[in-house]
């Protein structure tokens, strides 16, 4: 089987456990005790896709696209995780299709040339640190939209809001779980990168040091303010969404720019 008929299998294969679990969830009716097995072989292809784009024998690709696949691969482990131990039925409805677009990009889309990566240790620590927390991060994003879906459905259409959602204290405590996991994660990295600079001195790298420090700010603020004033709710959600947008603004961004806008 080729690189390009598993990633469209694997497309297909999210985007029908999206279907079928859309269609039993919006019926009443329990997903049954095949999704799990299903759902942990598309995990387990989808990372094989992921090792064979990135490190396929002729170097490593570390392009835009091989890297949100990379962020996605992370985030449905922990949603597969999250399913098992807490029925998290939302939060796998809103990420698996991020998780199919992710693998039906790299199959579209021509990713930048492998080359051998002479990275230290350190940039190596950053680089997985960095990945991990935009996993983290971008399901922490996830679930504040949830969170703001929840309390506007519950202000204005309490009859149409699903059971299977799950209440909305529960979401929002889940919600402040995820940012500050992913917000430890993203200060160990961060500090790496301050600590351990690569030597890259590019305008591209320059704004993308600035927005991730603007978002740690955000996050830093909004973590400090639920813990010591107890920030929650709609306020908690909304500010999650802008730390998280300015994030992924610095880091895929700049790689949109340098891989495609500015390439010879």
């Amino acid at each position: 089987m080729s690189l390009l008929v598993l990633e469209i299998f694997g497309f297909l294969l999210y985007t029908g456990i999206l279907v079928y679990t859309w269609q039993r969830l919006s019926n009443s009716k329990p997903l049954g005790s095949s999704l799990s097995s299903v759902l942990l072989a598309s995990i387990f292809i989808h990372g094989y896709i992921v090792y064979l784009n990135i490190d396929g024998g002729e170097g490593h690709n570390l392009g835009l696209f091989n890297i949100f696949a990379m962020t996605t691969w992370i985030s449905m482990l922990i949603v597969y995780w999250n399913l098992l131990k807490h029925q998290a039925h939302a939060l796998l409805l809103i990420s698996l299709p991020i998780a199919a677009v992710s693998l039906l990009e790299i199959a579209i889309f021509d990713s930048t040339p492998a080359k051998e990566l002479n990275q230290s240790g350190n940039d190596l620590w950053h680089i997985l640190l960095g990945v991990s927390a935009m996993s983290l991060l971008i399901l922490a994003a996830m679930q504040a939209l949830l969170v703001l879906y929840i309390d506007n459905g519950l202000r204005n259409h309490p009859a149409q809001i699903h059971s299977w959602l799950g209440p909305l204290q529960s979401m929002e405590r889940y919600l402040i779980q995820l940012l500050s996991a992913g917000f430890v994660l993203m200060s160990l990295a961060l500090g790496l990168a301050l600590l351990f600079p690569s030597g890259a001195e590019t305008n591209q790298s320059l704004h993308k040091m600035i927005l991730t420090i603007l978002s740690w700010l955000v996050l830093a603020t909004l973590l400090l303010g639920h813990y010591k004033k107890g920030w929650r709710g709609v306020f908690a959600a909304k500010w999650t969404l802008v730390g998280v947008f300015l994030l992924l603004l610095g880091y895929f961004g700049s790689k949109l720019v340098l891989e495609f806008l500015l390439q010879p």
